[in-house]
């Protein structure tokens, strides 16, 4: 009996000696809600932090601000200790809630930064990556009055994402796209307005890790993720159909097909998609009284969004970006075609065949 108590002791103790090892205190700690990273003069790196300051003021009252520190150097490492330097407490960048990138720098590549934050052990998959139009430090350092800039910033993008008009990209989602050599990423991208407001301008193309400079707006960012297969709540868009009528609708149900062939002599592929949308009209500005005509305004939109579609496959190969995919499909598909392609060269080679056809199932309040 002695021998079974000195046992739960021994492992109650030994419980409560691993649950305080290597504690980390959160009063000890600088909360990093937000980073961006510019390219600066000199091809030095700007790096622009917003950190969560607690501090203990005793009787369990806590102080909360949030600090702005600019820290600039020519190395990534380098960048690190630095920031530990100028903000006391240990710096805990895995909370971050968003890595915002200049356009500038995302040009010349983005891995090496994103590696900062995929690698710690303790790094959250949460973390939203995102690039800037202009320079990142210029949102970053904005002041938006109600909470930090990071968590506004946060909610913008959650809000775009529920309605696909952005993806959903993570720190760790696009370290697995750059790796993978068969794939390119698609990022969102913010911008600010003249009264300093902060906005969802749409979707910047990637050529493996490095921003191609080509972006595709609002309606066409939307689209594209449509023709990607990817929707979350339902994808709302816009149109004009000329001669002051416009239409908006949402497709909360689609059906993609994309299908590959490769002409067994000159090795050329051709890649044939096509997307179905059933749609929900939200508004519609016609001519007065006008009676709904479902099947002129399914043929109008299906031909405005094929247009739309063909223009978007053109920019992809513009910017030499393989969002669909279609080197992973021939690498696993056809393996001794992709040990003769040099894909990085031979993607712009692709040959796109789009369709979109629209079906109107539900006029809401329109009609």
């Amino acid at each position: 009996m002695i021998r079974k108590s000195f046992l739960i002791t021994l492992c109650l103790f030994t419980f409560f000696l691993a649950s305080c090892w290597d504690q980390n205190l959160l009063v000890d700690k600088k909360m990093v809600n937000g980073i961006s990273l510019d390219l600066d003069k000199d091809n030095t790196i700007l790096a622009t932090v917003r950190a969560l300051n607690i501090e203990n003021k005793g009787g369990g009252q806590f102080e909360v601000k949030d600090e702005l520190v600019k820290i600039k150097n020519s190395n990534v490492a380098g960048m690190a200790i630095d920031i530990n330097n100028k903000l006391p407490g240990q710096i805990d960048v895995s909370k971050a809630h968003i890595i915002l990138i200049g356009s500038e720098l995302a040009k010349k590549g983005i891995y090496p930064f994103l590696e900062v934050f995929y690698r710690p052990r303790q790094a959250s998959p949460s973390t939203r990556i995102v690039i800037a139009e202009d320079k990142a430090s210029d949102i970053i350092s904005l002041d938006p009055g109600t909470s930090p800039i990071a968590f506004e910033i946060l909610k913008g993008l959650e809000a775009a994402e529920e309605t696909t008009k952005i993806p959903k990209e993570t720190v760790f989602s696009a370290w697995n796209q750059i790796t993978d050599e068969g794939r390119d990423m698609v990022l969102p991208y913010v911008k600010k307005d003249e009264n300093d407001k902060i906005t969802i301008g749409g979707i910047d193309l990637f050529d493996g890790d490095r921003f191609s400079g080509i972006s595709l707006p609002d309606e066409k960012g939307s689209l594209l993720l449509l023709m990607m297969d990817q929707i979350t709540k339902y994808s709302e868009i816009a149109i004009n159909l000329g001669k002051n009528r416009s239409i908006s609708f949402r497709a909360k149900d689609i059906k993609r097909n994309l299908d590959l062939k490769i002409d067994k002599k000159t090795s050329k592929i051709t890649c044939k998609l096509n997307l179905n949308l059933d749609l929900t009209i939200t508004s519609y500005s016609g001519k007065v009284g006008e009676k709904l005509n479902k099947d002129k305004l399914n043929k109008e939109i299906s031909q405005f969004l094929t247009k739309q579609a063909n223009e978007i496959t053109n920019s992809l190969l513009e910017a030499n970006c393989d969002a669909f995919g279609i080197g992973r499909r021939i690498s696993s598909s056809h393996q001794t075609l992709w040990k003769k392609l040099n894909w990085k060269k031979d993607y712009k080679d692709v040959k796109f065949k789009t369709s979109v056809k629209a079906k109107i199932d539900r006029t809401g309040p329109v009609f």
